[in-house]
């Protein structure tokens, strides 16, 4: 059996595999808030009902930098030592950037578990992972050996770069805000992405009726009360899926003209299938082809978004599995 962890800014999802010759079956999901335990070890004992049995390898995706075998979450005050969970569990346990878990997964998708936006002509060059959660996350896939080696990124924290006088103002607010430096993942998130598009919208004088003024309050995380909001016709929240979609599309494009990224663009995490309507109405194509005398090349770049919500467990028991062969 292995065990695959994904580890993102507010949850803990786990899932057990078994081994079948090259295939795996998943025999167990769970799912844990990822303050709500004293360690990791615990929250392994509890997928399992208390007591963890014999393992081949545990594959742990999280979203931080992995640094050797030791990493830090970005939004999360946790830090995890693969040494320390190998002891208690006796077997193998590796670390990967939670982007990398998800890469791995991408060879295993069927069609029927991604949605084109942009059908394109895949070439024979990398491929590009961009996927907005609680964060923005990015990885490069490369092919190699007829399979993909998926290199993990923090570009998601590089500087946001505006492109419309829309996004030069919002830049101007964010700058005031964060007194400096302003990354994609300010504009391109759930956990502060909605909030700091939000703000900006009320401040220049968009109108917010009282119901989505309540359900937002002064919460960091207003995903969920925008997407209702959109969904019973309220201008300010329509608005806003609209442009994130297109700030989503641009940082999608700056990675796939960067890289060349002739195999094709694919959208993870978890906001995009919960607002799957905005990403196929043309703003994030919009954003992405907006590379001046480079439209051509973005145009062939074939775009398809994740919907599998357990693709970075499914991809994270692969690579345990190819370290176990």
């Amino acid at each position: 059996m292995i065990l695959a962890i994904d580890i993102g800014g507010t949850k803990v999802a786990m899932g057990s595999y078994d081994l079948q010759g090259e295939h795996l079956r998943e025999t167990h999901l769970s799912r844990h808030n990822t303050e709500a335990a004293a360690s990791l070890f615990h929250m392994i004992e509890a997928h399992f009902g208390g007591r963890v049995p014999r393992l081949r390898g545990i594959a742990i995706g999280v979203a931080g930098p992995v640094h050797a075998r030791h990493v830090r979450l970005t939004n999360v005050a946790w830090s995890i030592d693969a040494d320390e969970i190998s002891a208690a569990v006796k077997a193998p346990v590796y670390l990967l950037n939670d982007l990398q878990a998800l890469g791995y997964a991408v060879p295993h998708l069927p069609d029927s578990h991604l949605e084109t936006i942009q059908m394109g002509q895949p070439g024979p060059g990398p491929a590009v992972l961009i996927a907005a959660g609680t964060g923005l996350g990015e990885a490069i896939l490369v092919r190699h050996d007829k399979k993909y080696a998926v290199l993990p990124s923090e570009g998601g924290h590089a500087t946001f770069a505006p492109v419309t006088g829309q996004d030069l103002d919002l830049a101007k607010f964010l700058q005031r805000r964060y007194q400096g430096h302003v990354s994609w993942e300010r504009v391109v998130s759930g956990q502060c992405g909605f909030r700091n598009l939000f703000d900006f919208m009320r401040e220049r004088g968009d109108q917010v009726s009282p119901e989505l003024a309540d359900a937002v309050g002064d919460r960091l995380d207003i995903g969920a009360a925008v997407i209702a909001a959109a969904d019973r016709g309220e201008e300010i929240a329509i608005k806003l899926l609209k442009w994130f979609a297109q700030l989503y599309g641009a940082e999608a494009g700056n990675m796939a003209l960067k890289l060349l990224a002739t195999g094709g663009v694919y959208i993870g995490g978890g906001i995009a299938p919960r607002i799957l309507p905005y990403l196929q109405g043309g703003d994030f194509v919009a954003g992405f082809r907006a590379k001046g005398r480079f439209l051509e090349l973005l145009d062939a770049m074939p775009i398809r978004i994740i919907t599998e919500p357990h693709a970075p467990l499914l991809g994270a028991a692969h690579f345990a599995a190819s370290q176990h062969a």
